[in-house]
């Protein structure tokens, strides 16, 4: 067994085999069960508590324990909610996962800021435009950016992010064996080899499915300190990571189109979101950057101030 994976990692995949076990009751049954790394009696006296056929769960541990090793034969490391180096944003939320999949730098899971940058796959000529520019500039005034590698805003956010020698992160729906949309996978190892990571609550083998990029958005808010959304209709998935953003109490803002574009279909949850006062409508660079300001002094408040340069200011206008 590789030493990349904790007990906590092994009983909690070996959990989730078993059917009607969920991340919700995994986290439940292993909080606690491990203290010594050697010791695994407690976790299966909780197991049979919980009415788990601990016979069973002794075969999926032996499965849990072979997934991890083919994962970390490919370079894929995994984190347990109850390990002390799982990401203390996604620990905050309602909803965590119990084992994070990663392929690249885990200590990128923890930056001191970070912004999701998401959006329609379909985005207007207007949103393609500004995408990478605002993506960048977050970049240049210290934030990771975080998305979901898929078609439209997301890939744009990743390239703004790439051009500007940033550090991204790209929370998957599926196992991390594979790239989905495979005509990402050059943008994936772009990310990959600028010091950036990829992300999943799947295991290894696991394909995408309808449901689980739902799932995935809610990593990509929680990941986050804020979120920022580029365009959406009233019914996108993009809606999801919304929604997840509110439940999260994660600072929210979108684009707030110039008159020209307020009418296209794509802009109208920006439309809603703005009228709902659910989001904060930035309009211009200038107050983009204003957001980006309030994020981080939320951020630095509990910090040492860093005696650095002042953050640098992005030109007005998208």
């Amino acid at each position: 067994m590789s030493n990349q994976f904790s007990k906590t990692a092994i009983a909690s995949v070996a959990l989730m085999k078993i059917k009607g076990i969920g991340r919700r009751a995994a986290v439940r049954i292993v909080n606690g069960a491990i203290e010594d790394d050697e010791d695994e009696r407690t976790l299966f006296d909780r197991a049979a508590r919980n009415k788990v056929d601990t016979g069973h769960l002794r075969e999926t541990w032996k499965q849990a324990e072979d997934q991890l090793d083919q994962s970390a034969a490919s370079g894929i490391s995994s984190v347990a909610f109850h390990d002390p180096t799982f990401p203390s944003r996604l620990r905050s939320i309602p909803d965590p996962p119990a084992v994070l999949f990663i392929k690249g730098k885990p200590p990128e899971l923890s930056a001191p800021n970070t912004l999701a940058i998401v959006g329609t796959r379909e985005p207007t000529e207007y949103g393609e435009r500004v995408t990478q520019r605002l993506a960048a500039s977050a970049v240049n005034m210290g934030f990771v950016i975080v998305s979901g590698l898929a078609h439209g805003c997301d890939t744009l956010a990743h390239k703004g992010c790439v051009e500007a020698n940033g550090v991204g992160i790209a929370v998957l729906a599926h196992g991390l064996d594979k790239v989905y949309p495979a005509a990402n996978k050059g943008l994936a190892q772009q990310l990959l080899d600028i010091g950036g990571c990829l992300v999943s609550e799947y295991p290894l083998g696991m394909t995408p499915m309808k449901t689980a990029f739902a799932e995935r958005d809610r990593l990509q808010s929680g990941l986050s300190d804020g979120v920022f959304v580029i365009e959406t209709d009233v019914k996108g998935g993009t809606m999801h990571t919304v929604r997840f953003a509110r439940q999260q109490h994660r600072a929210l803002a979108c684009i707030d189109h110039p008159d020209a574009w307020r009418r296209a279909p794509k802009a109208q949850g920006n439309r809603l979101m703005i009228a709902d006062r659910w989001a904060e409508p930035i309009a211009d660079s200038n107050a983009f950057t204003e957001f980006l300001l309030r994020l981080k002094s939320r951020q630095q408040t509990d910090r040492e101030p860093s005696g650095g340069d002042s953050d640098p200011q992005i030109s007005m206008g998208f």
